[in-house]
């Protein structure tokens, strides 16, 4: 029998956050990453990219866009939100921006 998919806890409290703050955002992938750094620092950062609908100006597909592997770094289409999380999940800093965060 297969085990069920562990969730990850911080991908539940960015969601959360995403409906209380961002709700246009709640539906786009969340891309986690772990940071490291000295004590006090924040530990996760997760990124989350979103086109607006219509026609890519530099004509990328709109399914390699949702995937986050647009190549285009900076375009006024996107919506990206960085979020920067503290080990207990509290988010630190919101960074928004029309970044391609790598």
């Amino acid at each position: 029998m297969a085990r069920p998919k562990r969730q990850q806890p911080m991908l539940a409290i960015v969601r959360a956050y995403l409906q209380e703050h961002l709700p246009e955002l709640q539906d786009a992938p969340l891309r986690l990453r772990m940071l490291d750094g000295p004590p006090g620092s924040p530990r996760y950062t997760v990124t989350i990219e979103k086109c607006r609908p219509g026609a890519c100006p530099h004509n990328i597909p709109s399914d390699i866009a949702a995937a986050g592997a647009c190549p285009v770094r900076s375009c006024a289409q996107r919506t990206s939100i960085r979020l920067l999380l503290d080990l207990k999940g509290e988010v630190v800093s919101v960074i928004r921006s029309d970044l391609h965060w790598s």
